[in-house]
């Protein structure tokens, strides 16, 4: 039981001093301007995240416009073939008639 409590009283102790020292480098001039380098740096690449997102969104769109106007002339190809087929079927049908 004592060696549980003295490595609890260890372990506290050195992680206060740790944070001591953490809190005391985190108040320098150098470290006040190396947290304004890595905001900075972190404002840069959400902006950048954000430009290219944007960028994504817009080439999705123009290829989804792309692949619609392919259906389309397929579609209006593929029904041009159906009346052509729906007239030869009817002058066969005609012929036969007669």
């Amino acid at each position: 039981m004592e060696n549980r409590n003295s490595s609890l009283w260890i372990g506290l102790g050195v992680g206060s001093v740790i944070g001591a020292l953490a809190y005391r480098f985190s108040r320098t001039s150098k470290a006040k301007k190396l947290k304004e380098k890595v905001c900075d740096a972190f404002h840069k690449i959400t902006g950048q995240a954000e430009d290219m997102l944007d960028e994504a969104g817009e080439k999705v769109a123009d290829t989804g416009k792309a692949v619609v106007d392919k259906v389309a002339d397929k579609a209006s190809e593929f029904a041009g073939k159906a009346d052509e087929f729906k007239g030869k079927v009817h002058t066969m049908a005609s012929e036969v008639k007669k």
